[in-house]
C-alpha cells in the first residue's frame, strides 16, 4: 500500500482515535439510526421509539466493535428538533461515551440540536453533519454559539466533481453558494476536529473523484477523511432496475435457469437480488478503506454485520502492509491483534 508523506492527525473521541496513517488505527464505522421509515421510530416528530429494538441493534454493534476492533459511531437523523433531544437522551441513557453524529436536511433540527447538546452537556461526543456549500448563516452562528468542537466537512462541488473542484470548495472558497470555504466555516465555527467527507456522487457523476479525493485529503490536509460511499450503490438506477427485473424472473428469457441457479446457489431470487445489492455496496466501502478512508458512513445500522467482516479485513491488510513500510499498528485494539 502506501503512507503519506504529510504528518497524519489523530483525534481521540472518548478513546476511539480516528486518522493517522493507512492501518494504524482500525478504520471507524458510522451506523445510521432513526432513518426515514426506520422500523424502530414510532413517532418521528416527538422522537418516540421502540427502545428495546433500537437498544439491541446498537448492543450488536457493540459486540462485533469488541469481536474485531473497528469501532462504530452512531449517525443520529432527525428532521425535528424535539425528536433529537428524544433520541439523543435515549443514547446516553445506555451509552455515556460513545461519539454520536447530528445528522437532518431540516437546519433548524440542527441549529436545535446544537444548543441542546451544549445545555446538556454532551456537545463533546456530538458530530455536527455537515458543513457544506449549502449551509446557512444561522446554522453557521448556531454552531459557533455551541461547545461541538466536531464536524463532517463537506467536499462536494455541484459544478465540478473532479479532485480539483472538490479541493475547491473544501480549502478555497468561492464556490457552492459560499464566500468561504468549508475548512474556513469550520475554523471560524471552532472545529477542532474536522472530519473531511469526500462526498460520495453516483456513478457516472464524478464517483471517481470521490474516491481520488480521499488521497488528496490526507495528502494535502492530513486530516482523518471517509465518506457514505455506499450512497453510490442507492443511486445506482441500472441495479435498481436489474434487480426488480430479476424479481419479476425475467433473466434475459432464461426463466427456468433463473429458477435452477437461484435455488442452488442463492437461496432463491430473492437472495440473488440481495448478492447483487450487496456485493457494490461492500464494495465500494473495501475500495475506500483502501485508499485510506478513516470513517465509514455505511449507512443503516442493521448492515452492521456486512461492513463488520469487511473492515476488518480491509484493516489487517492495511497493518500489514504498514509494517513492510516501516509503520507500526498504533492502536490497542485492531482486527490484526484480534483475528489473525
Amino acid at each position: 500500500m502506501f503512507k503519506f508523506e504529510k504528518e497524519q492527525a489523530v483525534f481521540d473521541f472518548n478513546g476511539i482515535k480516528i486518522g493517522g496513517q493507512p492501518g494504524e488505527y482500525p478504520r471507524v464505522l458510522g451506523a445510521s439510526i432513526f432513518y426515514n421509515k426506520h422500523e424502530t421510530v414510532l413517532d418521528d416528530h416527538t422522537g418516540k421509539i421502540d427502545k428495546a429494538k433500537a437498544e439491541a441493534l446498537w448492543n450488536r454493534c457493540q459486540e462485533l466493535y469488541d469481536q474485531t476492533g473497528n469501532p462504530y459511531f452512531i449517525q443520529i437523523i432527525a428532521e425535528y428538533g424535539e425528536a433529537f433531544e428524544s433520541y439523543f437522551d435515549w443514547f446516553c441513557s445506555i451509552d455515556d461515551k460513545t461519539p454520536f453524529l447530528m445528522d437532518s436536511s431540516a437546519p433548524e433540527a440542527l441549529i436545535h440540536a446544537c444548543e441542546y447538546v451544549t445545555e446538556v452537556g454532551i456537545a463533546d461526543r456530538a458530530i455536527y453533519n455537515s458543513i457544506n456549500g449549502s449551509i446557512l448563516p444561522e446554522s453557521i452562528e448556531a454552531l459557533k454559539k455551541s461547545d461541538v468542537n466536531s464536524a463532517i466537512v463537506l467536499a462536494f462541488n455541484p459544478g465540478d466533481p473532479s479532485v480539483a473542484g472538490r479541493e475547491k470548495v473544501l480549502a478555497e472558497g468561492g464556490v457552492a453558494g459560499q464566500a468561504q470555504s468549508m475548512l474556513s466555516i469550520a475554523e471560524e465555527c471552532g472545529i477542532t476536529r474536522p472530519i473531511l467527507d469526500t462526498a460520495a456522487t453516483p456513478l457516472g457523476m464524478g464517483s471517481g473523484g470521490s474516491f481520488r479525493e480521499i488521497l488528496a485529503c490526507k495528502a494535502i490536509h492530513g486530516l482523518p477523511t471517509g465518506g457514505a460511499y455506499h450512497n453510490m450503490t442507492v443511486s445506482w438506477t441500472w441495479l435498481k432496475r436489474w434487480r426488480k427485473s430479476v424479481l419479476a424472473g425475467q433473466y434475459e428469457g432464461k426463466d427456468v435457469l433463473l429458477e435452477q441457479m437461484s435455488h442452488h446457489h442463492f437461496g432463491g431470487i430473492e437472495g440473488i437480488r440481495q448478492t447483487a445489492w450487496s456485493s457494490p455496496d461492500i464494495g465500494c466501502n473495501i475500495m475506500a478503506m483502501t485508499l485510506g478512508a478513516d470513517l465509514i458512513m455505511f449507512g443503516p445500522i442493521e448492515n452492521c454485520e456486512g461492513i463488520a467482516t469487511a473492515a476488518a479485513f480491509s484493516d489487517i491488510v492495511l497493518a500489514e502492509a504498514l509494517k513492510e513500510l516501516g509503520g507500526e499498528v498504533q492502536a490497542e485494539k485492531h482486527p490484526i491483534t484480534l483475528l489473525v
